[in-house]
């Protein structure tokens, strides 16, 4: 019975074994093929993506574009670039391209300098860059990139220049102390100056104007003359026309004698201040004095072109002074005292010798 037994357990342990070799052989099998499909889906993705690497580029070079490893680039060099430099300052420097190029919009950025405008001139070659410094000393102007029309870049060479401060003028700055605290401008103040002022100026006026005029002097000047007031200032005139003053030039003066012998004349004989009187002043006292009988526009006349020579210094012409010595012998004859019997005899007695 046991050999029985035994004999039985080898025969199954014979028939299990291929069994088992077999499941061990087919998974060994699957692990294989799995490890195929790994490699064969890794050698798939290469090769996609190196067809679509290769279909990018061709997509780029029909559409008429290139990379960047393709781009020509020049380098060029400023034509003109200023070597001294003001802070904030602006400054032009110029720049000269193969062809028609457009400064590229990241090169507007600059540490040092700000780039206002890049303006090409009519052929569209030579480049006006325009900038200001903002740093002192020796500062750098970086490089500049230009993109032409059939896409090449035009690099510039980057440029150093000293900048240096700006020159005010002042050699030597003081120290000043310190102040009081800034008041606001006050205008009540500049009123009441303009108020004293008023008053100070319109009191003198009061006062010149009723000053009495020494009418004593001036009658001592011709106590020694017997002849009439009217006579008196008609000779001085005379004498004034036959003097140098007017061929020498010298019309203020002839006409400030002219004017000061009729003020004389009209002082002593109608009894008034006429020196401490304006000329529009003067005309209105004698529009209220009943024993002037002038024509007061020819003495309006006459003081108007008296005040044009003295304050105005306008040069009146012969036929000018000629009126004006004509309206002023009318005035003096008009408002002469009346005479005596005897004086107009003595006066007819002179006029016949």
């Amino acid at each position: 019975m046991t050999k029985i037994f035994k004999t039985a357990a080898v025969i199954l342990l014979m028939g299990a074994v291929p069994l088992f070799a077999q499941e061990i052989g087919g998974e060994v099998a699957n692990g294989a093929e799995m490890g195929s499909e790994v490699a064969s889906v890794s050698e798939k993705t290469e090769e996609n993506g190196a067809v679509e690497s290769e279909g990018g580029k061709k997509n780029l070079a029909e559409a008429g574009g290139e990379t960047s490893d393709d781009i020509p680039e020049e380098e060029v060099e400023f034509t003109s670039f200023p070597k001294e430099l003001s802070l904030a300052g602006d400054f032009s420097a110029y720049i000269t391209l193969p062809q028609r190029a457009v400064l590229d919009k990241d090169s507007y950025s600059q540490k040092d300098f700000e780039i206002l405008s890049a303006t090409p001139d009519e052929s569209g070659l030579n480049i006006e860059i325009k900038a200001v410094p903002f740093s002192l000393g020796i500062s750098t102007f970086t490089a500049l990139t230009f993109t032409g029309q059939d896409g090449t870049r035009y690099v510039s060479k980057a440029v150093n220049a000293e900048v240096k401060a700006v020159d005010t003028g002042i050699k030597e700055k003081k120290l000043l102390d310190i102040r009081s605290p800034y008041r606001p401008f006050n205008y009540w103040n500049v009123f009441w100056l303009l108020a004293i002022a008023a008053i100070i100026i319109g009191g003198y006026m009061a006062y010149r104007r009723r000053r009495p005029y020494d009418r004593a002097a001036l009658l001592k000047a011709f106590e020694e003359d017997k002849r009439p007031l009217d006579i008196i200032a008609l000779d001085r005139l005379d004498h004034l026309l036959a003097g140098n003053l007017w061929n020498d030039g010298e019309y203020k003066i002839f006409y400030v004698n002219m004017i000061d012998i009729l003020r004389d004349y009209l002082t002593l004989r109608f009894n008034i201040q006429a020196h401490n009187y304006t000329s529009r002043d003067l005309l209105r006292i004698l529009k209220k004095t009943p024993e002037f009988k002038g024509d007061v526009r020819q003495l309006g006349d006459l003081q108007r072109s008296a005040d044009y020579v003295k304050f105005a210094k306008v040069e009146p012409t012969q036929a000018q002074r000629d009126a004006d010595i004509n309206n002023m012998r009318s005035i003096i004859i008009d408002t002469r005292p009346p005479r005596l019997e005897s004086e107009s005899k003595e006066e007819k007695k002179e006029v016949e010798l």
